[in-house]
This record gives C-alpha cells, sequence and structure tokens, in this order.
C-alpha cells in the first residue's frame, strides 16, 4: 500500500510521529512523507529540520502566507492546490493520510478529491468553537473516506454528518502514543534546552494562538490581557510560538517586545521540538493559553491547564483543565486555583480519557484490511446517517 501522509507544522508532526514510525516497520506499508505549510517557514523555525533530524526522508511542498491576514492565508490556500495537484499528478498514492484541521488541508485535500485519491482523516468530529478549524475539519470529513478519531463521542458526531459506520474507528489520541514513546528530558537538561537560567522559580508553559473566528485585529488585545494576569505571578513563563494563523504575527511580536522588557521572567521560544515540549509538560507547574495539547495530552502528566478563551470550545476536557474568560482577572483567578496545593492533589488518580498510547498500531492495522483496489467505489460514498426532519416554514411564507 502506498501512503502519503502529510504533516503542516510541528504541532501535527508531534502526533503523526509514532504512526509513521509504525507504518515504516510494517513492510506493507511505502510510505511518503510531505512537509508544508510553517514548516517551510523561517518565521515559525522551519521545523522540517526536526522531521530530518528523525531520520525521516521528506518531500516539501511550499504553502507559506506571504501576508499574516485573511487575503494572505487564501493566496497560500491557491499556491498549496497547485503545488499538491503536481505532486499528486506524478506521485500517486493508493491513500493520502492527514491530521486535523489546518487550513493548508484544505489545499492537500481538494487537490486529493480532484485526483480521485481516497483520504484517511485523523482527528474528526471535534469542535473547536472559537476557530474556523470546526469548519475546515467537518469539510474534511466530507471529503474522507475514512475516518480515526479519538473518542467514542466524535465517531457519533461522524456518523450524524452521514458516514458510514464501518469507516469509522475508534482508536484514541496519537498524542498519547508519543508521550509513552519519547525519552523524557531531565528538569536539569530541560530547563537547559529551553534557555531557562533561573531554575529556582516554578514554570508556566504557554502557548496562545489567534482565536480565528473573532476579528485577528483583537489578537493583540488578547495576548496583552494573558501576559498581564502572568507579570503578576511568581511564574518564569516560557512561551512558544502562535500558529500561522491571520493575527498570529501580531501575538508573536506582543509577546517578543514583553518577553524583552520582562527577560527574567518571560521567555520566547519558536519551538522546542517534540521530546522538548513532551519534556515542558512533565516539568511545568502549569500550562496557560489555548493550545489543543492542553485538553488532549496535559492529563497525561496530571499538568494543570488554565484554558483561555473559546478557541477550544466544545472539545471534552479532562478534570485537570480550567475553563476562563480572555481577561486578566478570570486569568489571574483560575491560575490561582490550578496552582492551589488542593487543585493538583485532586489530579493525583487522574486517567487522560483521551487514550492509552496505542493509537498508531490500531490505525496500522485497521489500515491494512482496507480493500483500495477500486478508489472510484470508496469516493461515492452516500449518506449514511439517520433522515433529519425538513424544519416547516415559519407561519406566512410560501409553501
Amino acid at each position: 500500500m502506498n501512503l502519503t501522509i502529510v504533516t503542516t507544522g510541528r504541532a501535527d508532526y508531534g502526533l503523526l510521529e509514532p504512526l509513521l514510525r509504525e507504518l515504516q516497520g510494517r513492510s506493507m506499508f511505502r510510505v511518503r512523507l510531505v512537509a508544508t505549510g510553517s514548516h517551510l517557514s523561517a518565521t515559525q523555525g522551519e521545523t522540517i529540520r526536526f522531521i530530518q533530524a528523525d531520520g525521516h526522508e521528506v518531500t516539501p511542498i511550499p504553502m507559506t502566507p506571504d501576508q499574516d491576514s485573511e487575503a494572505g492565508i487564501c493566496r497560500a490556500v491557491a499556491t498549496g492546490l497547485t503545488g499538491f495537484s503536481e505532486h499528486f499528478r506524478t506521485h500517486r498514492p493508493d491513500l493520502l493520510l492527514v491530521l486535523g484541521d489546518r487550513y493548508e488541508l484544505w489545499a492537500v485535500c481538494m487537490a486529493a478529491v480532484f485526483h480521485r485519491i481516497p483520504i484517511a482523516h485523523l482527528h474528526g468530529g471535534e469542535t473547536t468553537l472559537g476557530a474556523i478549524d470546526d469548519v475546515i475539519r467537518h469539510s474534511i470529513t466530507k471529503m474522507a473516506t475514512f475516518h480515526f478519531v479519538a473518542l467514542p463521542e466524535y465517531a457519533r458526531t461522524i456518523q450524524a454528518m452521514g458516514e458510514h459506520p464501518e469507516r469509522i474507528h475508534v482508536v484514541g489520541a496519537l498524542g498519547i502514543d508519543g508521550i509513552l514513546h519519547t525519552a523524557p528530558m531531565t528538569r536539569d537538561e530541560w530547563l537547559t534546552h529551553a534557555g531557562i537560567t533561573n531554575t529556582t522559580r516554578p514554570v508556566a508553559l504557554m502557548t496562545f494562538h489567534p482565536v480565528t473566528l473573532d476579528d485577528h485585529a483583537d489578537a493583540s488585545r488578547q495576548v496583552d490581557e494573558v501576559l498581564q494576569a502572568l507579570d503578576s505571578s511568581e511564574l518564569t513563563t516560557l512561551i512558544t510560538m502562535p500558529n500561522a494563523d491571520a493575527g498570529g504575527a501580531a501575538i508573536f511580536a506582543r509577546v517578543q517586545r514583553h518577553c524583552q522588557a520582562h527577560p527574567d521572567a518571560f521567555r520566547l521560544v519558536k519551538s522546542l521540538g517534540q521530546r522538548g515540549y513532551l519534556s515542558g509538560m512533565r516539568h511545568a507547574t502549569v500550562m496557560v493559553g489555548n493550545s489543543s495539547s492542553g485538553i488532549l495530552e496535559a492529563a497525561s502528566f496530571r499538568l494543570p491547564v488554565v484554558n483561555i478563551g473559546d478557541r477550544q470550545g466544545g472539545r471534552i476536557r479532562p478534570a485537570n483543565v480550567i475553563d476562563c474568560p480572555c481577561e486578566r482577572h478570570a486569568i489571574r483567578q483560575a491560575l490561582t486555583r490550578a496552582l492551589s496545593p488542593e487543585f493538583r492533589a485532586g489530579l493525583a488518580d487522574l486517567i487522560n480519557p483521551y487514550g492509552d498510547g496505542h493509537a498508531a498500531p490500531r490505525i496500522a492495522d485497521r489500515l491494512a484490511t482496507l480493500d483500495l483496489s477500486n478508489p472510484g467505489a470508496l469516493l461515492k460514498k452516500g449518506f449514511y446517517g439517520p433522515p433529519q426532519p425538513v424544519p416547516s416554514p415559519p407561519p406566512g411564507d410560501a409553501p
């Protein structure tokens, strides 16, 4: 089976890496890895180098916005659609495998649909009410033929969207596999890796992405609220790069200025790498921001998470997550609760509901059973959901 796997940035690569190794270890699979999006961006740290350092052969296909704006993202998607169409014309796989909800996947999956290539989608069925990712994720579900989801609740969502139940597989979250298969750094090693020189203060791990369904002009104000809340804490805050979304550059500029003004309490890194990021969740005292890693992976470390705003709205929360609005006083209150001995003690027996660390072999086992000999038949999906009632028109409207 010829598989093409696409990674759009550091976050999804960290999730996909255990699956890559699982598939590469099975002789029936021939895997081509393609990197696009922020992997190829100097601003985002050119994280394709981490993929290469892990020993993977990788094909780059550029799709980097030329501006931090909606128009810049639209141009990037158009560029990506052309690039992936050309790639699929010369390197046609039996199956395309993608993960998540990044806008770059629109270009990837649209090209695959036009080239009649079946798609397997990971992490569908989830909800992020504050992000345009919701629209992207659900549209990829309708383009995809096979679905590998983290929880039964998400499988039910995809079935309600009309997807065939026999093509929906509950496998858990791949991020938990990464935790179990990545050797952690010691605390001293991690502090050195992160460039933190004050080793006596507790560390907050912060990632704050644009809330893409808000006006991206609000991004600066929103991150200011987070930074002001952390100013009054006794924490050293390690901040990682925001996503390459509209508003991301504004967040980066504010964070950069704040770190320069408060070098003893704040530090910015473009990317910690997968091992560095997972070690950060192991050694940090609290996680702050609106990253999906706070919802999916942090529970495995029993790490308190202050989840700010509605970017992750709709995702199922483990007990370590404290939600609060993007307002400095509310963030301070949530931080006080997260840092309290009582809250931390209550997480002692927490089990991460998102999986047991064996999602990669489950996915590989199911992929091995797929019959891809007739892609045309696979693409004629039909609608298998329960009948939906048709709403009556309001009184007075024409029939």
